[in-house]
C-alpha cells in the first residue's frame, strides 16, 4: 500500500514553488538521501521532492522537501 507519492520537481516547477512560498531552497524541510521513500528515484543532492499524501480532511496534501546528504 502506497501512503505517499514522491516525485522530483523539474527546475521550472522548483523555482515556482520557491517563489510561491517566498523561500530559499535551504529553508525547506530536509529529506536525507538514504530515506527509503526515495528508493528508485534518480535524485541529486539539492533536488526538491514533492510528496503527495492522502488526507481525510483535505483529500490530498502536498509537502516539499530538499534532498540532503
Amino acid at each position: 500500500m502506497v501512503f505517499a507519492r514522491h516525485e522530483i520537481l523539474n527546475t521550472d516547477d522548483a523555482a515556482k514553488i520557491l517563489d510561491l512560498y517566498k523561500v530559499e531552497r535551504s529553508d525547506l524541510p530536509k529529506i536525507k538521501k538514504v530515506d527509503p521513500a526515495l528508493k528508485g528515484l534518480d535524485y541529486k543532492i539539492g533536488d526538491i521532492i514533492r510528496i503527495t499524501r492522502k488526507s481525510a480532511t483535505a483529500g490530498q496534501s502536498l509537502y516539499y522537501r530538499v534532498v540532503v546528504d
